[in-house]
């Protein structure tokens, strides 16, 4: 049970760090409007650490969660030690962040808030598992 918690837990924090990046809105007040807001994929790039997450209303935060997010597309999760099972790909498209395991199923997450130092997405599916559920997941960068 403890193991499923923690692969649940990479999951999230894995969505989460895909899910930040630089809003790009295509105005010059550099005002957004929610659901219309379009994120650079360039500001997800980094590592961010998971502050908070919920399941279904209930705090499920990991310790100590990382989400290296890199360049190319790629990413590990990192819940106090990195293996090769906690690597996968993330795309961004407008406000909707794409997160894809090594297992090769989609989960699709959307950008609620964004800051250059903060994120926070949410969805119906708990990263990296198929286990459904209200998820809210709010990082926060560290390098």
């Amino acid at each position: 049970m403890k193991k499923v918690f923690s692969i649940l837990m990479v999951a999230f924090a894995m969505t989460a760090m895909v899910a930040c990046g630089e809003k790009d809105n295509g105005t010059d007040d550099g005002g957004g409007n929610g659901s219309n807001d379009s994120y650079s994929a360039a500001m997800f790039v980094g590592t961010w650490r998971v502050e908070s997450m919920t399941v279904n209303g209930q705090n499920m935060t990991p310790q100590n969660m990382l989400f290296i997010m890199d360049e190319d597309g790629s990413g590990l999760a990192n819940d106090n030690g990195a293996t090769e099972n906690n690597g996968f790909t993330w795309s961004v498209d407008g406000n909707q962040l794409t997160i894809t395991p090594i297992s090769g199923t989609h989960f699709v997450y959307t950008v609620n808030n964004l800051t250059e130092n903060e994120c926070t997405f949410s969805g119906n599916t708990v990263p990296m598992t198929d286990i459904p559920g209200e998820v809210v997941v709010h990082l926060v960068r560290v390098d």
